[in-house]
Order: C-alpha cells, then structure tokens, then sequence
C-alpha cells in the first residue's frame, strides 16, 4: 500500500489498485475503548467507496457486486465500513483499509462451481431402512380391532 501521497492508490490485489481519489474517509467521534477520551476525540474512521462511480473495476466486476452484495452497500452503491475499534484514529483507518481490502477480493473471487455426486448404495439402505421403521411405529399406533366383539 502506497501512501496517500502517492499517485496509485490502496493494491487490493496484486496490480490491482484503487485510486485514493475513490477512497473517502473521515474521522469521527464514536463510543469504545478509551473511556471519555473516546467520547470527546474523532477516532473512528469511517470508509465510504462507491462501486457504481469507480473507474477501477471492469463493468462486469462492478455488477457482480451490485447483485452479490446488494445488502451490504447503501444508497446508490457506495459501500460503507466503520472502524472504531482502536484508540487511535491510524490503527482504525488502518483497520478500515484492510478490511475494504478483504471484502473486495474475496467478494471478486471465483466462486467454485458445485459438482453434483450421487447418493452412495449404503445410504439409499439407510434411508429405506429408516423409512421402514417409521412406516412400522405409525402402523402400530392404529386402532386395535377385538376379534371377540
């Protein structure tokens, strides 16, 4: 990861880069560790990336993460992480950048296709076999008929 000063961005993947120009981040008050200090000083970061705006993605990326991940990004497709759990405002955008960096590869990634397997012999019989005995204890619950009467 380059610094903010630098002309390339955050890598997410190798020579995969996103601008820092498409990186918003902010700091802001936020609860957690630090007592009253936490309270009265902007540590929390807060990472705002819009997929929809992004020249880094591909069109085909970025509508595989509209679909995929629709639950995760806000209005308009801008996906938003809050890191507060730190004392320190750099561990937490540090924080919020690794976890953007890891949400974005393993969100792109290949998903493995499933190969369909057929059920094995002994398990059809332990199906059938349970079916059986099932069948049995319903049977016995019936109504009992008196020869005598």
């Amino acid at each position: 990861m380059e610094s903010p000063d630098g002309t390339r961005g955050l890598c997410w993947r190798e020579d995969r880069w996103i601008p820092w120009s498409e990186i918003h981040m902010r700091q802001q008050t936020r609860g957690g560790p630090g007592g009253q200090h936490s309270n009265r000083s902007a540590t929390a970061v807060e990472l705002r990336w819009s997929v929809t705006n992004t020249h880094a993605l591909s069109p085909p990326e970025k509508q595989r993460l509209l679909k995929e991940h629709i639950s995760r990004l806000g209005n308009e497709g801008v996906l938003r992480i809050l890191a507060s759990e730190e004392r320190s405002a750099s561990r937490n955008r540090q924080s919020a950048l690794e976890r953007f960096k890891d949400w974005l590869s393993s969100s792109l990634k290949k998903k493995k296709k499933r190969t369909a397997t057929r059920p094995t012999l002994s398990s059809k019989h332990r199906r059938l076999d349970d079916k059986k005995k099932r069948s049995r204890i319903k049977k016995d619950r019936g109504k009992f008929s008196r020869d005598g009467d």
